[in-house]
């Protein structure tokens, strides 16, 4: 399975590298997991919001990637390096939408929700964000969830900065089972106790290692770790806030 992350100048650095070291960590542990950096034209090297210098794997190419996560950062700043300035720019959003058809998942960590709103590939669907873009993911006419990690089906998002962990842990629960989740969670020192109680339409609790995660069901068994087949509602937390730095 390929998974490449989306990155640009300006995103904020943990929403990329985060999710990476979870999903190489998993494919080191067993996972069938390849995982790319990625950027929309060939780029030598991509500097984040906080300074960090990296050099990408590759460039994006829509239809190749399995799993697709779209990091976010420079949002609030309104930075034109950043989510909003690509959002701007508009060049990745009709790659994005391109690559959605037909890939397995989409993700947004953090405002990297933002630039899957703006390719219209949320629509009203449900979805998280950072905090200080509630509102702006609320105007494009989405279904806004306050909480951790939001799970809808093909679409999973996320709001704050280390919540791309969080995300990229659950995706590895949901695609390769809860076991390796929590063995990728104890080698990266994320306690796999960290686990939020899901409440089902039908009132039965169920616990998995990714904390906050907020799950439609619409008749399918999306998910190692949760219950089967479930016959459509929202699985949901509290949705607390995080005092993540603004992204």
């Amino acid at each position: 399975m390929l998974v490449d992350i989306v990155v640009y100048d300006g995103l904020d650095e943990m929403d990329a590298l985060g999710p990476m070291e979870v999903m190489r960590s998993a494919g080191k542990a067993g996972a069938a997991l390849s995982v790319r950096l990625v950027t929309r034209t060939p780029q030598s090297l991509v500097t984040g919001a906080y300074g960090l210098r990296f050099v990408p794997d590759g460039t994006f190419v829509p239809g190749e990637a399995n799993i697709i996560v779209v990091t976010g950062g420079g949002w609030v700043a309104r930075a034109d390096c950043g989510a909003w300035g690509e959002v701007q720019r508009g060049d990745w959003l009709p790659l994005l939408a391109d690559a959605a058809k037909c890939a397995k998942v989409v993700a947004g960590v953090c405002t990297g929700t933002m630039l899957l709103a703006h390719a219209g590939i949320i629509g009203s669907r449900r979805a998280a964000t950072h905090h200080t873009a509630w509102d702006d993911l609320q105007a494009t006419g989405a279904t806004l969830v306050k909480d951790r990690v939001v799970d809808d089906g093909d679409l999973v998002t996320s709001g704050g900065v280390t919540s791309g962990i969080d995300l990229a842990l659950w995706l590895v629960e949901r695609e390769f089972g809860r076991d390796l989740a929590e063995r990728t969670a104890e080698k990266d020192g994320v306690s796999p106790r960290r686990a939020r109680t899901l409440i089902t339409p039908w009132g039965r609790d169920e616990t998995a290692t990714a904390p906050h995660v907020s799950r439609h069901n619409a008749g399918s068994s999306l998910g190692l770790g949760l219950a089967a087949n479930a016959r459509g509602g929202t699985r949901a937390t509290s949705g607390a806030r995080t005092a993540d730095r603004p992204t």
